[in-house]
């Protein structure tokens, strides 16, 4: 029935700088672009990593965004694994990024958190074993 999961939606006030900030900074890159219209004076991206995950980029209602903490209901963060944690930290803090709540879980992993320039949370954390998939 179901194919396989698709990518994550993303409403941004500003996709075009969205865009380009996680190419940038995250390594992410243009996959698909779908233009402008008279509707829509905004086009809508498609960015993937190299993982083959999906973010898609679409324009912004201009509301308000809500900040919502970890573990309200809801959209909670966008998690990247990382091969070494305080390498990615250290290049992160070389971009202007510094992480935030970094620390060890219980399983022995090593996390820590971002926002995006839109504030959408990002988490990068390290496991020694990655998640059997």
């Amino acid at each position: 029935m179901f194919k396989r999961f698709g990518h994550i939606g993303i409403a941004a006030k500003d996709p075009e700088a969205l865009c380009k900030w996680y190419c940038d900074v995250l390594g992410f890159k243009v996959i698909f672009e779908i233009p402008e219209t008279e509707r829509r004076p905004v086009p809508i991206y498609f960015i993937q990593f190299k993982t083959k995950t999906i973010i898609e980029i679409i324009p912004a209602s201009g509301k308000e965004k809500i900040k919502r903490g970890t573990n309200d209901p809801g959209f909670s963060h966008i998690g990247i694994p990382v091969d070494d944690f305080d390498e990615t930290a250290k290049n992160l803090k070389s971009k202007g990024i510094t992480l935030r709540n970094v620390r060890q879980t219980g399983l022995g992993w090593k996390i820590g958190y971002f926002d995006d320039p839109e504030g959408n949370l990002i988490e990068i954390v390290f496991r020694s074993e990655d998640i059997p998939v």
